[in-house]
């Protein structure tokens, strides 16, 4: 049998056994091998195939825009992003908006609050609907990525995808968002 005829095979039985994402995740492995990350076949990618866990944050995060497509400049990149996320968070804890009991997604409000020019006077004012977009987002995005710098990156991009893409669909998401 030749390479090609085994490699078909092996794709039909896994395919049969529920193992879908075997040439998916190699596929996904040749994009990512790439010195500078194709975007537009990455977002097809993403849009077609479920994405792996170990994958999600990186291809998130160059889709997003939080890292460039070139791989040499993404840790420097994110050592930027990292800079920046402590120095709002320091900012927040020094103004008594957050502290260490604060839950994290409501930490990450208070910083996409803070660098948007919209973190109200006191804490204790109400949220308003677009903030609670936030919240329900940032919890989602919670259970899916590990990293608190990489959370709120993520969901501060994501959400302002959203702002200027699907505004008028924002209030039915909230309830999307938390299973009602």
């Amino acid at each position: 049998m030749t390479d090609d005829s085994q490699r078909n095979f092996r794709s039909v039985y896994y395919e049969k056994v529920g193992f879908r994402g075997v040439e998916e995740k190699k596929s996904l492995e040749i994009l990512l091998k790439d010195d500078r990350l194709d975007t537009e076949k990455l977002c097809t990618f993403s849009q077609r195939f479920p994405l792996p866990s170990m994958y999600r944050a990186l291809v998130w995060k160059v889709l997003l825009g939080i890292l460039p497509p070139h791989h040499e400049s993404h840790a420097k990149v994110m050592m930027y992003r990292k800079e920046q996320y402590s120095d709002v968070l320091h900012a927040l804890k020094v103004v008594r908006f957050v502290s260490d009991a604060t839950p994290q997604a409501e930490v990450y409000l208070r910083m996409y609050q803070l660098e948007s020019g919209k973190l109200p006077r006191s804490p204790s004012f109400p949220l308003e609907p677009e903030d609670e977009v936030f919240l329900a987002i940032a919890k989602a995005m919670e259970e899916m990525v590990e990293d608190s710098v990489d959370c709120y990156w993520i969901t501060r991009r994501f959400v302002n995808q959203l702002n200027t893409k699907y505004r008028d669909s924002l209030p039915q998401l909230v309830s999307l968002c938390q299973g009602e």
